[in-house]
């Protein structure tokens, strides 16, 4: 009776971060159909409303938020382009440091498409197939050299050269730019998605695991994160559900303490464990632990509060003034980046 009770309570905890994926892919969707309507306002006549910009788009811009970030150390000013963007992404680093990889499985929409996309690809399937550990690493290294090719061209860069490319007409409609990429797609682009899609379909979080720079960004800070999966090795029976549970193939039964950098804190293998108390997400040392449910109201508290603070302070919606955006997409086809030779 008591392993039933046990076992009903990890299943209404697992729920936990299903509802808080859930959340935030409807809000996602949400943000998508109110930047269209933007987008589409952007052509009417110049005597028609503009309908509202959401600023919260600025979160699919994660290199112009690093740069707007990199120019805020540099200058000690906070760029006004595209606010939302930078708090965002720096909300993210924030997570990272002190709640490792969470955002990874309980935020992104990326994440969460690439997890269900896995999961349905077992179901039809019956199983999904692991690449063999050398082609496991050598993948997994593309990430960061990704992640490596942008900071190098970033961080770099002179305080001038930041502002200039920040105050430009590339970045000021990059977001625009960024929806046109999906809504006039490509077949070369479609094919891509396609490809990606059905990999992920197959191998376990391919894109996550293998391609994403800033999963890589948010991994190797979460090295310095004091908080992480645990392991009780009096408790423990090594029966190894921890290791066939993790979705990002971490040998939890080997751990004492769970520091790797592919741990996005899903609790995966906390709610398959059968034995209670022999794994949790705690502080190290276990000074304290922290429940599905503490770590969702964290998140939360992260990712919902703190923009809405920022947007009551002021400090969310971009500066570029209506006329501007209008002028900017008239043009927007032969606005290239600023390396990029001109079309």
């Amino acid at each position: 009776m008591g392993e039933r009770d046990a076992d009903s309570r990890k299943e209404n905890r697992r729920w936990i971060r299903y509802s808080v994926q859930a959340g935030f892919l409807l809000f996602s969707v949400l943000l998508g159909l109110e930047f269209a309507r933007f987008v589409s306002s952007l052509a009417a006549p110049p005597d028609h409303p503009l309908a509202p910009r959401p600023g919260a788009v600025e979160a699919y811009l994660p290199i112009s938020s690093l740069m707007s970030l990199t120019y805020l150390f540099k200058s000690g000013e906070a760029s006004r382009v595209h606010p939302a963007g930078m708090i965002i992404f720096s909300l993210a680093v924030l997570s990272a440091l002190l709640l490792r990889r969470g955002f990874c499985s309980w935020v992104c929409p990326i994440g969460t498409l690439s997890e269900y996309a896995h999961k349905a690809g077992r179901k039809l399937l019956r199983r999904n197939r692991s690449l063999t550990l050398w082609a496991d690493r050598i993948l997994r290294g593309i990430k960061y050299a990704l992640l490596g090719f942008f900071l190098l061209m970033i961080l770099p860069m002179p305080q001038a050269a930041l502002r200039e490319f920040i105050q430009g007409p590339y970045n000021r409609i990059a977001d625009v730019k960024m929806y046109l990429f999906f809504a006039e797609i490509s077949a070369t682009a479609l094919w891509v998605i396609i490809l990606l899609s059905l990999l992920s379909f197959v191998v376990k979080n391919f894109w996550c695991r293998y391609l994403c720079p800033y999963g890589a960004l948010l991994g190797l800070l979460s090295r310095l994160s004091l908080v992480g999966v645990q392991r009780d090795p009096g408790r423990c029976d090594l029966c190894k559900r921890c290791d066939r549970t993790c979705p990002n193939r971490i040998q939890v039964s080997e751990e004492r303490f769970v520091a790797s950098e592919e741990c996005t804190a899903c609790f995966s293998c906390i709610q398959s464990c059968p034995r209670e108390g022999a794994l949790q997400f705690a502080t190290r040392g276990r000074a304290r632990v922290l429940r599905e449910n503490v770590y969702a109201l964290l998140l939360l508290f992260l990712f919902v509060f703190l923009p809405r603070l920022f947007s009551a302070l002021g400090y969310w919606e971009s500066d570029t003034p209506p006329l501007q955006y209008r002028s900017l997409y008239a043009t927007i086809h032969e606005i290239d980046h600023p390396r990029g030779p001109a079309r």
